[in-house]
């Protein structure tokens, strides 16, 4: 479910007031843009690829994430969505008006590098993310009630569900690779018990 609320109503004013473009054709830009979006894509670029230039510098679940990334990910972004100029010029304005008063009203300060924009990914059904939270701290819950310790059910989620290798996922909690399989042969063992 996508919420006519899902971008905040300030700096969509602010925007549309210092360009031609209207509110209502913003706000639908911005829809555009949310539904080509890929949190997960951008979560990963993140965190997982270390020669990316993609860095996360805000995240408030539920709410919002704010991404620092190059121009060249943000025209793949407009292309996908086919815009005109001063419309692709209009969002990305919002975008940074957001990313910037997200992290002034957390107390961060982050300095932009050059050639990169903000993007800022809202999390779209809310319910979902806080349910999906919830059923996965249930999941830890009852591994721990099966004896887990908090690196064996870590590093059983990290590897055995989520299916990364023993090693890369080891060098992510910089420990010997044979830690991390030896936290998931216990869990195995005490999950078979």
């Amino acid at each position: 479910m996508v919420s006519n609320q899902l971008f905040h109503r300030g700096p969509i004013q602010q925007v549309a007031a210092n360009s031609s473009v209207s509110m209502d054709r913003l706000n639908d830009i911005l829809h555009r843009i949310a539904g080509v979006q890929n949190l997960e894509y951008f979560l990963e670029e993140a965190w997982h690829d270390e020669t990316s230039t993609v860095e996360l510098v805000f995240h408030d679940p539920p709410s919002d994430f704010v991404f620092v990334i190059p121009e060249s990910e943000w025209a793949n972004l407009i292309s996908a969505v086919n815009v005109e100029r001063p419309e692709a010029a209009a969002a990305k304005q919002y975008h940074s008006a957001r990313g910037r008063d997200l992290l002034i009203s957390s107390g961060q300060s982050h300095e932009l590098p050059k050639g990169h924009s903000y993007l800022v990914v809202p999390i779209q059904d809310i319910e979902v993310w806080r349910r999906s939270r919830l059923v996965l701290s249930w999941w830890f819950q009852e591994l721990a009630e099966d004896g887990l310790t908090p690196p064996e059910i870590l590093d059983y989620w990290m590897t055995e569900e989520l299916g990364n290798a023993p090693k890369e996922w080891a060098s992510q909690r910089d420990v010997h690779p044979e830690a991390v399989r030896k936290n998931v042969r216990q869990a195995r063992k005490k999950l078979i018990e």
